[in-house]
This record gives C-alpha cells, structure tokens and sequence, in this order.
C-alpha cells in the first residue's frame, strides 16, 4: 500500500496556533455594559434546566452537525463486510460548512448554522481538518480493497485493527475521526463555552429581546454546549461529547452534580441580577469543566498503556488524548498553562507510533500533579 502525505499533524501543532484572540468570532449578542446587581437577592433556583425563557439552539445544532460528520467517517470503521464504505473528501467539508444539504436530521442544513466559520480564526485548525477530509477519502479507498486486513504502519495511512475496534488513520496514526471530533470540541464547543462565561459579565442583562436578555441567552448557549439533558444528572439519556465524558469520569471526581448544579445557580443568579452567584458558579463551571477533560485524559492514557499491543486500542486513546490536551488551548480562562500544554503535546511526539509507556505515564503524572487527580480512580 502506497504512503499517504497528510496534513494533519494535530498533535503536532505549538500552543501559539491553538490560541484564539479575544476578537475571534463568537455566536453571541455583542457585550454591553454590567449591570449592578441589587443588594442581597433572595430567589429559587431550580432542579432542572426548565427555566421560562431558556434558548440554546445555535448550540445543540452544532452538537447534532458534529455528530453527523463523526458518523460518517466510522463507517468506515468495520472489519465484518466484505466491501467497506469509501468517504467522499467534499461532502465532509460540505457538512463542515453546512453546503449542499447534506445533513440527514431535520432542520440541520436550513439552519444557516455551520461549524466551519466558528473556526475561521484558527485558521491552521481549519486548514488541518479540510486537509485531513481529501486525506481521508484517499485512505478510506486503499482501505476498501481488503476491509478486513490491518494494512496502517507508521508513515502509512490506513486501517488499524484489534478485536474490540477498527479505525481509519493517517500517517502518523491519527484516528481522522477523532481528529474531527476532538477538533471541533475544542475549538468551537468548548472554546464558545468557556468564552461566554469568561465574558458573562459583559453581556446585556436589561433589555429583554424576544422574552430573555443577552446574558440569559448567552448562559443557555453555553450550557447547550456541555451537552446534557435539561434533567441532567437524574437523565443520563443522550449525553453528547463533553456531557459523556463529564459523565464518565463522574464517579472518581463528583464532576456531573458540580457541573449542573452551578449551571442552574448561575442562570437563576443571572435572572435574579445576584452577579456574585453568577460568577460564582461561572468560576466554578470553567474550572470544573478543565478538571474533568483532564480525568479523561488520563483514562485514555491508562486505556493506551493496557491496550498497547492491540494497534487499534491503543492508537485510538492516544488519538482522544492529544485532542484533549489540545483542547486546554481554547479555554480563555485556563488554570493550565501554556507551558504545560507544550510539554503534554511533546509527549505524543509527531507520530503516535512513536509514543512509548514512558510517555504516557508522563501525560498522566503530570495532568495529575497539575489537577490534583488519582490516576488509580480513573
């Protein structure tokens, strides 16, 4: 099988070019001035995400679009037919920029919403992930001609198999799917939540435009971006991206009630006018919301290490890993320094079949030290 020249060195990008200036595009109402709040405010604060006036659609329907895309490239991912599905490189940037109608759910492609131009200021993200579809498309035909036969190597793009899983991979080992998927939840999920409530304080909370103000309708994006259900942690029916993920790791650090419990405060704080409830609990939401992508990390570090001899597995949680650590990058309001992120990226090297035990208890010690986590609970 022929080498495949990729472009999508995502763990190999420095620090500086995952960084998104305070001018980048945001899909919220422009910031007015604060509004004091009152002395002393005394109200209710909800079980549920229930509230009257709550709006979060541009959120969900990025969510749904991601879903779809990371849909299509795992078809990729069988070794049980004996023809596999090929991609085709130009509808996936299609649906990358919402053209040519190409979702399947209802309302998607006449939304007017895409995911592309929440990336157009990481202008190297969004060159790696166009770059990654044609890559991909090329992949998946090599890979086609004998579905179930292991045909990746280092500095060859192809399928890597074990008995748990299939997965289609470039060059560099780079699962493409999780290079959508960790990409664009980092630079557009996360990096759109974590500014809002970075800037929460800036957003008009006075006038009222279609029954809810800025600050109101830009808390509920955010939290439409965390991906949960509005009953959520009782619900735990169609979690999304980083809502599964904060479940996931729920049990070792208590990350699903925290989580939810400051997103009803702060948007009954907000409501209320009580602005130190609402920063409060925005504080609370960031810090919590890095703690647990950390806890992550380091279970699919743990999960690289105990799969090593399985490709697969083991190509897999090393390509969820660097997404994560990449993501660090877009949160405005990051304990995580930029130090430290550069040094976690030197671990995955540029190539994943390069990645040793060594470096992986690296990534896992030092998240651990940075975030205070037990990597024995994880």
């Amino acid at each position: 099988m022929k080498s495949i020249s990729t472009k999508s060195l995502f763990f190999a990008l420095p620090v500086a070019a995952l960084l998104v200036a305070t001018s980048c595009k945001k899909d919220t109402i422009e910031p007015q001035d604060e509004t004091p709040a009152p002395s002393g405010p005394s109200y209710s604060i909800p079980t549920t995400y229930n509230f009257s006036n709550v709006s979060y659609t541009t959120s969900t329907t990025r969510i749904a679009m991601l879903a779809e895309m990371t849909g299509y490239i795992r078809t990729t991912h069988t070794t049980t037919q004996t023809t596999q599905p090929t991609l085709n490189a130009q509808k996936l940037k299609d649906m990358y920029a919402n053209a040519a109608s190409q979702f399947t759910t209802t309302g998607l492609s006449a939304s007017g919403i895409q995911l592309k131009d929440q990336t157009s200021n990481v202008a190297s993200l969004q060159t790696i992930l166009e770059a990654s579809y044609d890559d991909a498309a090329t992949t998946s035909t090599f890979a086609a001609a004998t579905p179930t036969t292991q045909s990746a190597s280092s500095g060859v793009a192809g399928k890597l198999i074990s008995p748990s899983r299939a997965i289609l991979v470039d060059a560099n080992g780079l699962e493409y799917k999780e290079l959508t998927e960790k990409g664009l939840m980092g630079a557009v999920l996360y990096y759109q939540a974590t500014t809002i409530l970075t800037n929460i304080a800036t957003y008009d909370n006075t006038t009222l435009v279609g029954g809810t103000t800025a600050q109101e309708k830009a808390w509920d994006e955010a939290f439409g971006y965390f991906g949960v259900p509005i009953d959520f942690p009782t619900n735990l029916t169609g979690l999304k991206n980083w809502g599964s993920y904060c479940n996931s790791v729920n049990t070792a650090i208590g990350s699903n009630a925290t989580m939810m419990n400051a997103f009803l405060k702060g948007r009954a704080a907000i409501t209320n006018k009580d602005n130190t409830a609402r920063d409060e609990a925005r504080t609370t939401i960031i810090n919590t919301w890095e703690r647990f992508a950390a806890a992550k990390c380091i279970a699919y570090m743990k999960g690289a290490k105990s799969n090593f001899a399985q490709d697969a597995d083991r190509h897999h949680n090393l390509s969820e890993g660097i997404g994560f650590i990449n993501a660090f990058a877009y949160n405005p309001s990051k304990t995580i320094t930029n130090a430290q992120i550069a040094q976690l990226q030197g671990y995955f090297s540029t190539n994943l079949y390069n990645v040793t035990v060594a470096d992986m208890d690296n990534v896992i010690s030092t998240l651990a030290t940075i975030f205070n986590l037990d990597p024995a609970t994880l």
